[in-house]
């Protein structure tokens, strides 16, 4: 399996799964969900943390990264936000940790490729996260990420087809 997906992609699924598992700990704590202000801090952690695991340019993840940063709104907009916070968490936890037990389980050429573009996919990253004159900026920057993964997946058809 190593040989299939790479030493550094079953290290990153390994990395990531670890990550995953902090940030699970983190949610069964008592008493979270009526802590809003540490809910949101929690969510924008698992963000940040997604986004420096995925194999982008430094530039492009520095700037997205800081832009979230800067964007995030930390009081919540309604009262059910809580609970609709950490329900989107889990759920982007969740749905993680299938891509990389998947990509570990079944080996395939594009392995990092795949598991990076369902890492971003699965962020639970909303525009009611951001202040709201920076929605725009964000899903512009998540756009040249996915720009990226489109023009590497073209690179290797090109470069595999030949």
């Amino acid at each position: 399996m190593i040989n299939a997906i790479g030493c550094e992609d079953l290290r990153n699924g390994e990395d990531l799964l670890g990550l995953l598992e902090y940030y699970e700990a983190i949610l069964d704590r008592d008493g979270l969900v009526t802590r809003e202000g540490e809910i949101r801090s929690i969510k924008l952690g698992l963000i940040v943390d997604l986004l420096r695991m995925v194999n982008i340019p430094d530039k492009l993840k520095a700037d997205l990264v800081l832009a979230v940063i800067d964007a995030w709104a930390m009081s919540s907009k309604s009262s059910t936000q809580n609970e609709e916070d950490l329900k989107a968490v889990r759920s982007s936890i969740e749905a993680v940790r299938r891509c990389v037990l998947d990509a570990m389980a079944h080996p395939r050429s594009r392995a990092s490729l795949q598991l990076d573009a369902a890492v971003m996919l699965s962020l639970p990253l909303m525009p009611c996260d951001l202040q709201e004159g920076e929605v725009a900026r964000i899903r512009g920057l998540l756009g040249k990420v996915m720009d990226f993964f489109a023009a590497d997946m073209e690179s290797e058809f090109w470069h595999g087809s030949q």
